[in-house]
């Protein structure tokens, strides 16, 4: 199936060693792997540095960890938690500020300023909002969330926001 997706042109969303191992045995690199994890042992961050991949961090603190084991790359992407509440057309979805994992608007703009001061120079977003969404209007809602926040964090922080990432595990950023 992997091997099918690179031909068509599509990425891939890793969240652990063995789906980084598996993306490079079917020849994806790069920007073509998406690299999240929310409890991300040393060898994974090294893993995906060394594919050059994505790497998407969850949670503020995961900073200081990725410098430390992988470095801190040119291209990064932020996991991006607007709290409140979630609706999809008039259907309440989820609470958002309940998740565990994510960035408020708040760590988003320190979290850019930090990564900027280590040398970051292209940022990209993503959210995970709700899980297992079959509602078609779910990625057009997430859509207009995110590219709201990139554009206010490109007016408050000065840096480049390259891509949003709707999350859906196949790894396209927009």
């Amino acid at each position: 199936i992997l091997q099918i997706l690179h031909e068509e042109g599509f990425g891939c969303d890793c969240s652990s060693f063995t789906e980084l191992m598996m993306s490079e045995a079917c020849g994806f690199s790069g920007s073509e792997i998406m690299f999240s994890s929310n409890a991300t042992p040393p060898e994974e961050f090294e893993m995906a540095a060394k594919l050059g991949a994505i790497i998407n961090l969850d949670d503020f603190t995961h900073i200081d960890f990725l410098a430390e084991h992988g470095g801190i790359p040119e291209e990064i992407c932020l996991r991006y938690n607007p709290g409140g509440k979630f609706a999809v057309g008039n259907r309440f979805m989820g609470n958002p500020g309940d998740a565990k994992y994510g960035m408020t608007p708040e760590q988003m703009v320190a979290g850019i300023r930090k990564l900027m001061d280590l040398g970051v120079k292209r940022f990209g977003i993503h959210a995970f909002l709700a899980s297992n969404m079959i509602d078609k209007d779910y990625y057009p809602t997430l859509a207009a969330v995110l590219f709201k926040e990139a554009v206010r964090l490109q007016k408050e922080t000065g840096a480049v926001i390259s891509f949003v990432n709707l999350s859906g595990g196949i790894g396209i950023p927009y």
